[in-house]
């Protein structure tokens, strides 16, 4: 299974994972077990699994389902490879154990509960822990802004109600307007926040390179045609940037292995209709399996909401967002990344979202620097001919101007450079700060084909200044507001490419 905590392969087969009974509150009558298939659950297994009294609430990669089941209930029989439940280690993200968010003695962390458990409820096992909830109006379902003890939040996970805890963004802290992202779906439900990834990708096994076509089906009326459709191809672009996906114009939105982008309002042809504005932005479908075609890496779009380009609801932002769904991509733990599962308005991908695609798929390489032309073999020159008898002198020609000298032979012109820098930021090392600081230094490395020349910086309160270094570079000490600032790096070459990398620090 795609757990973030673990592989398959890691489960310890020597524990009985249903033989204890988990610690639940006394209101509950079933606790959450995974039950995994050898092979991909079938409509009469699942069929059995309801008559045994078992709910099926979500979907576990790869061929695993989540369901609410009691203590009585039996899973032989059913052609499985495992069953069991979560542990307080699969609830926990792996983040919260770094120096970043683990160190602290109160921290904020988001706490999704299953989809079955009543919001009461689990407040009142919030409030037991001696924790306290924050009130955001952004709130996925069934998830909790919390606040307190970093131990006391620990042992929240050790309670079967509780599905996921991660840390919380900075926007959710401050209370800053955001929209969640239910998550992309499957013919088996969605999948909860513990899931890294859903399948194989469009690759299969392994990290190859996925050939993909793109269509547009319904365009939103809230923008130009040719702008929203630029936006999407946009937010397709930089996910090929990182990762060897190539993308085409495809004739047929049922055609396999095909992403097709539609604009829709309410019920729009699958079982998951859109509730008008605000809330639900977009739903997309993982790749086959788990979906079956046509619907497979479709993109959907809510059009009762008023999509712009560069602002609020920024279009690019949430379809660079799905689509890292319809790739096959969970999302991300880690606030600001662009899988982080609250919209945000991003530019590019960051170096988490990078490497999480590149996890599923090849990386994608630079195109090569032209390499310098060999100089031709000469030819082979004929035989010097034999002196020519020689003739009458020419009357001399009147004098004129000196000529010009002969041109030379055109020289084939060599390809043009479009080949950008790498750029990369190792200090800070992750691209979400928080700081007391006033200032901060970053550093990083860049390189190109054929040299970089400058590296720059610039924030969104409008400082810049220009790195000392270029393949080693530092920055000067950069300014820093209260609140959220956004450190833009762009390296250039002479040829005039550029790449740029950003990191979010937020001043307390």
């Amino acid at each position: 299974m795609h757990l973030k905590s673990k592989a398959v392969a890691q489960w310890d087969d020597a524990q009985d994972y249903l033989a204890a009974v988990p610690k639940r509150r006394a209101s509950s009558r079933n606790s959450h077990v995974v039950v995994e298939f050898r092979n991909t659950p079938q409509p009469e297994q699942i069929a059995e699994l309801e008559l045994r009294g078992a709910r099926v609430l979500g979907y576990v990669p790869d061929n695993a389902l989540l369901v609410a089941a009691s203590d009585e209930t039996r899973f032989e029989g059913l052609n499985l490879r495992w069953a069991g439940r979560l542990r307080q280690a699969d609830k926990l993200s792996r983040l919260l154990d770094t120096h970043e968010f683990g160190s602290r003695t109160s921290t904020e962390v988001l706490v999704e509960f299953f989809p079955d458990v009543d919001p009461q409820e689990a407040q009142a096992l919030i409030r037991e822990h001696l924790l306290e909830t924050r009130e955001h109006a952004g709130l996925r379902p069934n998830e909790f802004l919390v606040v307190g003890n970093a131990e006391r939040v620990r042992r929240l996970a050790e309670w079967d109600e509780v599905s996921y805890i991660y840390p919380a963004s900075q926007e959710l802290i401050e209370g800053e307007a955001v929209e969640g992202c239910a998550g992309a779906v499957t013919d088996y439900g969605t999948v909860g926040q513990y899931i890294a990834r859903v399948g194989e990708g469009w690759d299969g096994p392994g990290r190859n390179s996925a050939e993909l076509r793109h269509f547009f089906s319904q365009l939103t009326s809230r923008l130009p045609a040719a702008e929203a459709r630029a936006e999407v191809l946009r937010a397709l672009g930089e996910w090929s940037r990182h990762a060897a996906l190539n993308f085409t114009a495809g004739d047929d939105a049922a055609a396999p292995r095909t992403l097709n982008f539609l604009f829709a309002a309410g019920s729009h042809g699958d079982p998951f209709a859109f509730d008008g504005r605000s809330r639900v932005l977009a739903h997309a479908f993982y790749p086959a399996p788990p979906n079956p075609e046509p619907l497979a890496g479709d993109v959907h779009f809510d059009d009762d909401e008023p999509w712009t380009t560069g602002s609020n609801l920024d279009l690019y932002s949430v379809a660079l967002h799905e689509i890292g769904h319809a790739l096959g991509l969970g999302h991300s733990d880690r606030p600001g990344t662009v899988m982080y599962p609250y919209y945000r308005k991003v530019t590019v991908l960051t170096a988490d979202d990078a490497a999480a695609i590149q996890d599923l798929y090849a990386a994608r390489e630079e195109a090569p620097a032209a390499a310098p032309k060999a100089p031709e073999t000469p030819k082979p020159s004929a035989p010097a001919p034999a002196p020519a008898t020689p003739s009458a002198p020419k009357p001399a020609q009147p004098a004129s101007p000196k000529p010009e000298q002969p041109a030379k032979p055109a020289e084939t012109p060599k390809p043009k450079d479009t080949t950008a820098p790498t750029l990369a930021i190792t200090s800070p090392a992750t691209t979400s700060v928080l700081s007391s600081s006033a200032k901060i230094v970053v550093r990083g490395t860049a390189r190109d084909n054929v040299g970089v020349t400058e590296v720059t910086w610039s924030t969104n309160a409008g400082a810049s200044g220009v790195a000392q270094g270029t393949a080693n570079w530092v920055t000067t000490e950069i300014p820093l507001n209260q609140g959220t600032n956004t450190i833009t790096i762009r390296a250039r070459d002479a040829a005039g490419n550029q790449s740029w990398r950003a990191v979010v620090v937020t001043r307390r």
